[in-house]
């Protein structure tokens, strides 16, 4: 299970990362089965900013993460269970797609 986890969560996290023009750099054996992407700039750089975004992605597309501000921008923390998949991934991708405007 935890190699099903980790996996999925490493190829989601770097596919994210590349879809938003992002880089991850923590080693890979750091990682477990949880991952900060960092989000477009676009999407802002604040608490309240990161409070709009998670509440229109729960309450408008369903998908429940919990994006923060570090360093200037929006991260959004992804994690992986076995009952995930990559298609998973790629609806959140898609939803925070929609909100780049």
């Amino acid at each position: 299970v935890y190699g099903h986890n980790h996996a999925l969560i490493w190829h989601a996290g770097h596919e994210l990362a590349k879809r938003w023009g992002g880089t991850i750099s923590t080693p890979e054996s750091w990682i477990g089965c949880m991952m900060a992407i960092p989000l477009p700039e676009s999407l802002g750089s604040t608490r309240p900013e990161a409070q709009k975004l998670r509440d229109a992605l729960l309450y408008e597309d369903r998908i429940e993460v919990a994006p923060f501000p570090h360093g200037g921008r929006l991260y959004i923390r992804i994690s992986a269970q076995i009952y995930n998949e990559m298609s998973d991934f790629e609806r959140l991708g898609a939803a925070i797609d929609a909100r780049c405007g």
